[in-house]
């Protein structure tokens, strides 16, 4: 009977479907996308969601996607060029204009994805998933300036099986974003000088730069 019922176990828990990861998509970015800007055919410059498309998440496969950092750090150099000998912006001015310009958060992006309860449970824990649905978390963070950062996060339930896209935008995620200084002593990142009193002044600065992810049903 003992064997009966562990493999029946196991015929029911293959019956679940993970939710599948359908892309991403975003708007008003200009600088540090995930994605091939529209206008933009440099060989170089590689969609970095592509191979992710139509995966499926488990509790213990999370989706890392990193942004095509060298790409952009390529792009700021060229503008920096042009300000200088073409513009005659030099110095001070210079690095006033870059500033104004959002070129101030250049580094590493990294959307992460998950249906894992390690991360599930403490990212937004008044939504919680029931009987036959699964409970997605998104997060984005900037790694830079010496820094690791969290600047936006989301979460939402789905029914088992269904598809779904990230969102990234350029503005201002009200959630994360606009909050107090996160205290050092209440996170690891913090404890071990990663997470630095000034992610508000950095953040603010970062137009065109993705700061909010949102998740999509589809």
């Amino acid at each position: 009977m003992k064997y009966k019922l562990f493999i029946a176990v196991i015929f029911i828990s293959t019956l679940v479907k993970p939710v599948k990861f359908q892309g991403l998509t975003e708007t008003g970015i200009d600088k540090n996308s995930f994605l091939c800007p529209a206008a933009d055919q440099e060989a170089d410059c590689v969609n970095t969601d592509t191979e992710y498309i139509g995966a499926s998440l488990s509790d213990t496969q999370p989706i890392q996607i990193f942004n095509n950092q060298s790409f952009w750090l390529k792009k700021e150099a060229q503008r920096e060029q042009f300000l200088n000998t073409d513009k005659r912006y030099s110095g001070t001015s210079l690095s006033d204009k870059m500033r104004s310009e959002g070129w101030l958060a250049m580094g590493g992006y990294c959307i992460l994805i998950s249906t894992s309860p390690t991360l599930t449970n403490i990212v937004m824990p008044n939504i919680k998933a029931t009987a036959g649905k699964v409970k997605v978390v998104v997060q984005l963070w900037y790694n830079g300036d010496n820094l690791i950062q969290l600047w936006s996060q989301d979460a939402a339930i789905l029914p088992e099986g269904k598809g779904f896209k990230v969102n990234i935008t350029s503005s201002i995620d009200l959630q994360v974003g606009q909050l107090p200084p996160i205290a050092k002593e209440t996170t690891l990142i913090g404890q071990i000088g990663l997470q630095q009193n000034n992610r508000q002044l950095i953040y603010v600065q970062a137009e065109g730069s993705p700061r909010t992810v949102k998740i999509q049903v589809v």
